[in-house]
């Protein structure tokens, strides 16, 4: 570990490769797993918010605040864990989260660029 960060901006490395055992080419894949299959998500759930579509919102949040949570994604996780709270509870007073969340996900996807540049032997 010792030729890679213990975080980029909104990614805890440290803490991914703990649960991982190490395991960078893994990590690396999952990164880019994540890339290919949630960078809208953040955008369909502001749109499903803007419908009033609660369940819509609570299904796509839901995963992606296991996704995020498993790559140690800490900035988006905590964002996504407040918001399926709240939904949780029916309290549709989200707008903190939504509007945080554009930006936490353009970091994180820096992030996941630039940790996809890093040696993984």
């Amino acid at each position: 570990m010792s030729d890679w960060p213990d975080n980029l901006p909104g990614l805890n490395l440290k803490q991914a490769l703990s649960q991982l055992g190490g395991k960078k080419a893994l990590y690396v894949k999952l990164l880019g797993m994540f890339e290919g299959a949630h960078t809208g998500d953040v955008d369909r759930i502001i749109e499903a918010a803007n419908a009033q579509d609660w369940t819509a919102v609570h299904d796509i949040n839901h995963a992606l605040k296991g996704v995020s949570g498993n790559l140690a994604a800490d900035e988006l996780f905590a964002l996504c864990s407040a918001l399926d709270q709240k939904v949780k509870e029916d309290n549709h007073d989200i707008q903190d989260e939504l509007a945080a969340m554009p930006l936490a996900m353009s970091t994180l996807l820096d992030s996941v660029a630039q940790a996809k540049t890093l040696p993984v032997d």
